[in-house]
């Protein structure tokens, strides 16, 4: 995401294609779905006008606070502390790294809740390496005292990760 001078000499923020596929400009999966959501309460199935040109859109400013493996190829680290504020985290919009041309709240929201897990608890020692130090898989650390308790619908249930060699 950056600002880009329009016609009338106003900024505004715009984005362009990052590494890889170019981004979508609909989903045809989504685009059925919607037909028949839009069919079974008789209402209209309507896209935005992106799709007429083929421009991927999101209402979400996106980018910003790239991740990267030192500060000068990122504003954060891989478990999104920010370069030089290690105690500082982005876990926001700013943190994903391009434009999916798709709605990002899921996306969004699972950097936020794969960071957040990565916290130590108030008083624990911090497990993740020091900024500058190779990036290394971490499981992710219990609350102490989560807010939702463990008997309730909706509490936290660790799910374990699969094996993922470092390659990816």
């Amino acid at each position: 995401t950056f600002t880009k001078r329009g016609r009338l000499g106003f900024r505004r923020y715009t984005s362009k294609q990052g590494h890889g596929e170019p981004n979508p400009s609909w989903i045809p999966v989504g685009n059925e779905v919607t037909r028949r959501i839009a069919a079974k309460i008789d209402g209209v199935a309507g896209g935005t006008w992106g799709e007429l040109f083929n421009i991927p859109l999101t209402a979400h400013f996106l980018g910003g606070a790239a991740i990267g493996d030192s500060p000068e190829r990122g504003v954060i680290d891989p478990y999104q502390r920010v370069y030089g504020y290690p105690t500082m985290a982005v876990m926001d919009g700013a943190a994903v790294s391009a434009n999916l041309g798709v709605n990002p709240s899921l996306s969004i929201t699972a950097q936020a809740e794969r960071a957040a897990s990565l916290w130590p608890n108030k008083g624990e020692a911090d497990q993740r390496p020091a900024q500058g130090e190779p990036y290394r898989r971490l499981e992710p650390i219990a609350p102490k005292n989560p807010a939702v308790p463990d008997q309730a619908f909706g509490a936290l249930r660790w799910k374990p990760a699969d094996s993922v060699d470092s390659a990816g």
